[in-house]
This record gives C-alpha cells, sequence and structure tokens, in this order.
C-alpha cells in the first residue's frame, strides 16, 4: 500500500500537493471568464479588465438571470472537462490507490462562493453532508475536488471531517427525502477542519467523507472550484450490483425557444464561399 492510500484510508481524504501545473489551472480560469464576458457583450456591459470575479460580479448585478445560467453552464465546458480528467488526475488515481478500470458516474460540477455573488434565496455553499447517496457507485469511489484560486481560511474553504468515512452512511434530515444533509447530532463544530489549499493542488476525498462549504469569505474575495466522481470498476460491490449510478441521463426535447432557430439563422450558419 503506497502512503498516498494509507493515508487516505486513514483520515477518508488525501491532498495531492502540487499535482497539476499553475498555467493549467489559469487556462481553464480564463475560460471560464471568457463565457462570462460573452454574456457582459450580449448586454453592452463591459468588465474592467480581463478578471474572471469582476466579469462574474458585473453580470451578476446587471442580469442575475443570466449569470445563473451562465454560472449553471461551467460545467459543460470542454476546458472544465478536461481538467478534470487530466492524466494525472487518473494517473495518481491508478498509480498511487492501485485503481485499473474506472468508471465517471456524472459530470462535473462548479463551486462558486462569494458574499458579492450571493443568489438571494439561493445557493450559498453546501450544507454536511456525504457524496454517496448522490453517486451510488463503487464503496471507494473518489471525490476529486480542487481550487482555480488559492482557498485559505478566510477565502471559502471547503471543510471536512477526517476519518468520517469509516462511520459508513450517516443519518440524515428528514431522512434524506429532502436533502442530504446530516443530522447535526452525528457530529461537532470542533470536527471539522479547513482544507487550505493553492492552485494546483487535488483534493481525493472518499465519498462517505462528511464535508461541508465555509461562509467564513472576507469581502472582495471569491473561491471557485471543481469537483467531479470516480467509480472503482474493480469494487467487489459495485460489480455485483452491476454498476449502479444516481446520476440519470434526461434530454429535455420541448424547445427552449420557440420558433428557433429561423431559416435566416441556419443559412448564415452554414454559408459557404461558394458563390
Amino acid at each position: 500500500m503506497t502512503p498516498e492510500l494509507d493515508y487516505y484510508k486513514s483520515n477518508g481524504f488525501f491532498v495531492a500537493k502540487g499535482l497539476l501545473d499553475e498555467q493549467r489551472i489559469e487556462t481553464v480560469r480564463r475560460s471560464i471568464a471568457k463565457t462570462f464576458w460573452a454574456q457582459l457583450a450580449e448586454i453592452n456591459a463591459v468588465a474592467e479588465g480581463d478578471e474572471l470575479f469582476s466579469a462574474m460580479q458585473l453580470l451578476h448585478q446587471h442580469d442575475i438571470e443570466r449569470y445563473k445560467k451562465t454560472a449553471a453552464a461551467i460545467w459543460r465546458k470542454l476546458d472544465v472537462y478536461q481538467l478534470m480528467h487530466d492524466p494525472k488526475i487518473i494517473a495518481f488515481l491508478c498509480d498511487k490507490f492501485g485503481w485499473q478500470d474506472i468508471f465517471v458516474p456524472g459530470g462535473q460540477v462548479a463551486h462558486i462562493m462569494a458574499h458579492e455573488l450571493k443568489i438571494p434565496n439561493g445557493y450559498f455553499g453546501l450544507i454536511s453532508h456525504q457524496d454517496f447517496p448522490s453517486v451510488q457507485g463503487s464503496l471507494d469511489g473518489v471525490v476529486v475536488w480542487l481550487p482555480l484560486v488559492k482557498v485559505d481560511k478566510n477565502n471559502f474553504p471547503l471543510e471536512l471531517i477526517p476519518s468520517s468515512h469509516k462511520r459508513g452512511l450517516l443519518p440524515m434530515m428528514d431522512d434524506g427525502n429532502v436533502s442530504w444533509e446530516i443530522r447535526p447530532d452525528q457530529y461537532q463544530e470542533e470536527d471539522y477542519i479547513s482544507a487550505e489549499v493553492e492552485v494546483g493542488d487535488v483534493i481525493f476525498m472518499s465519498m462517505f467523507t462528511v464535508h461541508r462549504s465555509s461562509k467564513n469569505g472576507s469581502l472582495g474575495k471569491y473561491r471557485i472550484a471543481l469537483s467531479t466522481r470516480f467509480d472503482n470498476a474493480n469494487e467487489a460491490t459495485f460489480i455485483k450490483r452491476c454498476y449502479p449510478s444516481a446520476y440519470e441521463r434526461n434530454v429535455h426535447r420541448a424547445q427552449y425557444f420557440p420558433n428557433f432557430p429561423t431559416i435566416e439563422q441556419i443559412d448564415a450558419t452554414f454559408q459557404t464561399t461558394e458563390k
């Protein structure tokens, strides 16, 4: 057993320091910023400079519905997908954890935290929970979480409870029918630690590790992070259960925009240089 796997099995997480190149992260951050700039151009608003946080704030201020749709679309960017499936991440699972065959149960998730970007009556961080109910795959399934900016105790860090994974699936509020929030009587506040990480660090976490988003952050700071999940195809119960996943694949076939596209838009899209 590698030292990384030994630590992971004991604590329910492992921080791979500097696993990814910082420039690799910067490229993805700029790709996300470009997505927000494109939406600002649609409403004739211009962010100062090329900084992601500025663009996000401006879109949030001018058109919160457009902001919500843009933030919700980030996970579908190819740059984001490729980062979360970077060969170094896969190699870590294979070389350090001994995985040989991998399933990808769902897509990527973008986690955005900033006081200036709060959604009225909406999301502002995840409560105490475990990821297994939302995946239900291999027992040794892994959550991969990485920051796109430096995260310290004052920048909405990921908070987790070491060794909580060894307790298995914990009782949830409303038996998990409304949310996956762990019942408060199952932990103490002092059990939590903050994961302070640099750009390039990658957190590997058990699906059973209790974690949440810290709401401790200063004005003028933001935290954007990405996560995804992997299942070990060789885990015995996963094979016995015939590779289940809580994720479902659905297609929305009703048209979002009536009478779209027009024939003129089609002509413009497929116009050639031929006369």
